[in-house]
């Protein structure tokens, strides 16, 4: 038979606004079509070569080089030659096939499922409701990865038949099935390049500068997301060179002084000469926006402060098209404690029957540094441990849940900590980026990661430990000293000490508020609570004691309710409001 289907697009225009950039795009025999989410920033260095191949232009769209790269050298030849963030299909009439593909690093999502034998892929899960073929229902399988991290990793998800592709990889369809392919990995290097200090800052400052002028590519306006951490401010500082104009950066601030980076976001936007926009993030604000976001979001709102993403993308949007962001750095340079941990571990386990006799601190430094490396290293970043967990689900494996983890761990092929870092790349920083992706696309508003460059990352992987982490317990400070190495460096030629070794605040909403608040406790009694018991996922009354004993309980537990409370946020909107 021929093919069947429909290809749906819906543009948000930032390279040549005319008609000519419109999608689906076909070549000029009209055998392949196109259509593609994203940016590739070293598109038009292919131009020439394809000219000379014989293929003639008629828009300026990175969209039309994709096309002719495909016909030129086929999906992995075209793959190869990408540096970008990208979701794209490819109908190929002549070969009876059709590729999906997503970007090296999951910068941008996709998602396909089986509706019968109806192939449907899209890049957010919500289309597939539309379809009469598709069942919105519960993946149980997946529940307990939810509730552990925040996010189900690797390409499962919370509804059943529902996949993301993963990073890195490609679909290919044809007549007799669906096929899924790596077509790239985060590089593991055995021999790491050991170049002198001043020539490797020398070498990530270039290559960090060129990533960001790469992305600066646009025909509408572009700011800068600045949250006043150091990734978001040396973006900022180095976008800044390239605008004959004001360049604008926007900021969120809470109305709690308490929560608020205020002085940073302001030491920041000076040093880049920044034209600053500050947006308050109230619990007005709050309440009104968490089913919206939900939806937009297609899975539940794991991270409370996505709505600080909303908030700004919203407010931001009528200024700006494109926002820079900082996202990405943390892992792709070591920025979380518990990398300095992990590299740290050597050092410490040795004492450990000693040290666990200390009291207070004994138990704690078990916790880190006890056990197997790589558990540990998993367990570092789970939001809910194994007890919390079962409280509130007696049913949950652990056990599978960390099997699961362990396997995407063991795809690293370097040294403990490149391991450690790889890793992070392919699971929580693919959720930042989706929630990046969902806050910022609700409003039609691109977000760009400069730190998510194909060149510096592989620059990155070639870098010695010391670069990214240190092993030293001599200052006082010396998790925030001994994270993040190069750039931070980097930062210290713009920033004081103070604002670069400062502790991380990670953007975090005051959530105890909110949850003592008359709109929550209604929210709550009325809808969550009797959700909750009727669905028999969690046990409410669990979550019900937990959220009475917020007053009394230790920092960090309102982020553990806040698990329940966004899945069964989520469950009512895709589940319930679906069937």
């Amino acid at each position: 038979g021929g093919f069947e289907g429909a290809l749906g697009f819906n543009r948000l225009s930032i390279l040549d606004l005319s008609s000519h950039g419109h999608q689906p795009m076909a070549n000029a025999e009209g055998t392949i079509v196109i259509a593609f989410n994203g940016e590739v920033y070293n598109a038009f260095d292919y131009t020439k070569e394809l000219e000379s191949s014989g293929f003639r232009f008629r828009s300026r769209t990175d969209t039309e080089v994709l096309l002719y790269l495909y016909e030129k050298f086929g999906i992995d030849g075209l793959l190869d030659r990408l540096n970008g963030m990208f979701a794209i299909v490819i109908v190929d009439l002549r070969t009876r096939e059709i590729h999906i593909a997503r970007d090296h690093f999951g910068i941008k999502p996709i998602y396909w499922t089986m509706a019968g034998t109806t192939l449907l892929f899209a890049s957010e899960v919500k289309s597939f409701l539309a379809h009469p073929a598709f069942r919105a229902e519960i993946d149980d399988s997946n529940v307990d990865e939810y509730l552990a991290f925040r996010f189900v990793s690797g390409e499962g998800s919370l509804l059943k038949g529902v996949r993301q592709l993963r990073p890195g990889h490609r679909l290919r369809v044809r007549a007799d099935g669906v096929t899924v392919h790596s077509y790239w990995q985060i590089p593991d290097v055995a021999e790491k390049l050991d170049r002198s200090d001043g020539e490797t800052l020398s070498r990530f400052d270039h290559m960090l500068r060129d990533s960001v002028e790469s992305q600066l590519l646009s025909d509408v306006k572009v700011g800068c997301q600045l949250s006043g951490g150091i990734d978001s401010s040396i973006v900022s500082l180095f976008a800044r060179s390239h605008f004959d104009a004001d360049m604008e950066t926007f900021s969120v601030v809470f109305d709690d002084p308490k929560y608020s980076e205020h002085s940073w976001v302001a030491q920041a936007a000076a040093a880049a000469d920044a034209h600053s926009h500050l947006f308050t993030f109230t619990s007005q604000f709050f309440f009104d926006t968490l089913e919206q976001a939900t939806w937009h979001m297609d899975e539940p709102l794991g991270h409370p402060n996505s709505l600080g993403i909303w908030l700004l993308a919203k407010k931001s949007r009528p200024s700006v098209t494109v926002l820079l962001s900082g996202e990405g750095a943390d892992e792709v340079l070591g920025g979380y404690t518990r990398f300095y941990y992990a590299n740290l571990r050597p050092k410490v386990s040795p004492w450990l029957p000693l040290l666990k006799m200390a009291p207070k601190i004994g138990a704690r430094l078990e916790r880190q540094f006890g056990g197997n490396a790589v558990d540990s290293f998993i367990a570092a970043s789970m939001f809910q441990r194994p007890a919390e967990l079962l409280q509130i689900r007696p049913e949950a494996d652990v056990e599978r849940v960390m099997l699961r983890r362990r396997e995407t761990f063991a795809e690293g092929r370097g040294d403990h900590l490149s391991n450690c870092t790889k890793y992070d790349m392919q699971t929580y920083m693919v959720n930042l980026l989706v929630r990046q992706d969902k806050m910022t696309m609700a409003h039609s508003q691109e977000n760009r990661v400069p730190f998510l460059d194909r060149n510096l990352v592989s620059f990155a992987r070639t870098l010695p430990t010391r670069f990214l982490v240190s092993d030293s317990i001599a200052w006082r400070d010396a998790r925030m000293r001994g994270t993040k190495v190069i750039l931070k460096k980097l930062a210290r030629r713009t920033f004081s000490d103070e604002f670069v070794y400062r502790a991380k605040s990670g953007f975090s909403l005051p959530l105890e508020r909110y949850f003592a608040d008359k709109r929550f406790e209604t929210l709550m009694e009325e809808s969550l609570l009797p959700g909750m018991a009727a669905r028999g996922l969690v046990n409410a009354e669990a979550v019900r004691r937990s959220w009475k004993a917020l007053p009394r309980s230790p920092r960090g537990a309102s982020e553990t309710l806040w698990i329940s409370v966004a899945f069964e946020m989520w469950a009512q909107k895709f589940l319930d409001q679906a069937a």
